[in-house]
């Protein structure tokens, strides 16, 4: 029998569950009465479940751990569907995030000629919707899905990173707290349902929280790459680089075996480097660690760009790296992969850029909307599930305005038009949530403003924006060695002085210039 057909046609209580409290009434769907409350395990396969809990945790690529179930079953729908959604949403190569559309063609025909329950059909809806990047449809799917089974923890994990990728932090919160209340701590993947919301708390400003949280989840199960991401975000946007290197460095065993997100978290330990000026070690990670082959999907490409920007404004040449990314970068820009607002960005500082060589160089359009935003409609989705759909983000009036803002800033500052890109890039600051991305990866708006500013002479709103930075992230090494820089256009030779010993004190240039 396929295993696809052993995947249960309704929502069954999993034995020895227990029934649903007041509060789980409260949260749960008015459609779903308790008696028919989802098991925790609907989708057959205990290799699927592995798999599963491999993805959500960011340790395992499902493509890899479930090779030899589809192997054996070429039909095993859900194993189609995971794949497929982890190509898209966490691919590694280009050909991870092009393969992602074959699979989820591959899980349409499958789904059009084999028994499928409802929740196997809305996942084969959610992820079409996904490699068309349709990300609101799709996230109005895994929203309804997760309406109807609270337990579906690929439905959750996509659900956050689609509200993550259409900067809806908020969003990217709730989805959790919505159905957290119907799990128990004793069910498989109650700790990566911590991480989650401990990443969001952070994204969302409570990085106390986020930290005791993430704490909370590692200390259930020690090998959860979210939850030690949740940590090393909160660790960076507070500027505590000493503290996330020495956690990198302390569980290395474990998250260099980390297939999802060793490469990111690559790109975290690249951050804390600069910190303290060991650039020829970041440069080493860029070369050996994060850009591993000829063409990487653009989720690399992102962190990459954002570690050679750093290294530019700190002052570093890059040239080589630079080259290297035009170059991946007109790879992905020419593909049929749908980009994120964000990618797309990051893309044109590149592509931009006055060095790019003439068959590379490319004016990229800013996107006039969220990705997918266009197709955004909830009636349609409705009808392709037959069932009422509730939506709970929806896209930013003002998106077009920040992205052609962001597009001209990027722009203007690749042409050493340093008055306009500030004003851009005053413009994008307070709204950079609209275009995606993380606070770490929006921070590089401060960064290329200040710099910006510096640089046409504006010492004086330099010294503002750094005042901000560093009230965020006093230990920040590299921003107290900028401000010695403003305090140097400002005249003030003790600022300059007191500046520089603050930077070297927490670490700039302790070990040598560039040191590996």
């Amino acid at each position: 029998m396929m295993l696809v057909a052993r995947a249960l046609r309704k929502p069954v209580l999993a034995s020895g569950r227990r029934p649903l409290s007041f509060l789980g009434r409260l949260f749960g769907d008015e459609e779903v009465s308790p008696a028919a409350a989802p098991s925790s395990r609907p989708f057959g396969s205990s290799e699927y479940h592995l798999a599963l809990l491999g993805y959500v945790s960011q340790t395992m690529h499902p493509q890899h751990s479930l090779a030899a179930i589809i192997e054996k079953d070429a039909d095993f729908l859900m194993g189609h569907v995971l794949i497929g959604a982890s190509q898209c949403l966490s691919p590694h190569a280009l050909a991870d995030s092009v393969q992602a559309s074959t699979r989820a063609a591959t899980a349409k025909a499958i789904a059009a000629r084999v028994e499928t329950s409802t929740l196997e059909k809305w996942h084969v809806q959610a992820l079409e919707y996904l490699v068309a990047g349709e990300c609101r449809n799709a996230v109005a799917v895994y929203e309804t899905i997760l309406r109807h089974d609270v337990t579906d923890l690929l439905a959750l994990k996509c659900a956050t990173e689609l509200y993550a990728i259409l900067g809806d932090k908020s969003n990217m919160l709730h989805v959790v707290s919505r159905v957290l209340p119907q799990w128990s701590a004793t069910m498989p993947g109650y700790s990566h349902l911590l991480a989650m919301q401990a990443y969001a708390l952070s994204e969302n400003g409570d990085h106390g929280a986020a930290h005791s949280l993430a704490d909370r989840a590692m200390s259930m199960h020690e090998e959860d790459a979210v939850a030690l991401h949740a940590l090393l975000h909160v660790y960076e946007v507070q500027g505590k680089h000493q503290d996330g290197a020495s956690l990198l460095l302390q569980s290395a065993d474990q998250w260099e075996t980390y297939a999802v997100l060793r490469t990111h978290l690559q790109t975290h330990f690249a951050l804390f480097l600069i910190e303290t000026g060991r650039y020829d070690r970041v440069l080493k990670l860029l070369r050996h660690d994060i850009l591993t082959c000829e063409s990487m999907s653009a989720n690399v490409l992102i962190d990459a760009t954002q570690i050679y920007w750093r290294l530019v404004l700190a002052g570093f040449p890059a040239d080589s790296i630079a080259t290297e990314l035009m170059t991946q970068w007109r790879h992905v820009v020419d593909s049929d992969v749908p980009l994120t607002p964000l990618a797309t960005l990051h893309a044109h500082t590149m592509l931009s850029h006055a060095s790019a060589p003439d068959g590379i160089r490319k004016q990229l359009a800013p996107p006039t909307s969220g990705l997918g935003d266009d197709a955004w409609d909830v009636a349609a989705v409705a009808a392709k599930l037959e069932r009422s759909v509730t939506t709970f983000s929806y896209p930013e009036a003002g998106f077009s305005a920040i992205a052609q803002a962001a597009f001209a800033a990027v722009t203007a500052y690749n042409e050493h038009r340093f008055g306009d890109a500030v004003t851009g890039l005053l413009r994008v600051r307070s709204q950079a949530h609209v275009l995606g991305g993380s606070k770490v990866e929006q921070e590089l708006y401060d960064m290329l403003l200040i710099d910006a500013a510096t640089r046409g002479g504006q010492f004086d709103l330099a010294h503002l924006v750094l005042n901000e930075r560093i009230n965020a992230k006093p230990q920040s090494a590299q921003y107290w060695h900028t401000f010695g820089n403003v305090m140097r256009g400002l005249g003030d030779a003790d600022g300059v002085d007191g500046a520089r010993r603050m930077s070297y004190v927490l670490g700039l240039g302790q070990a040598g210039a560039g040191a590996s």
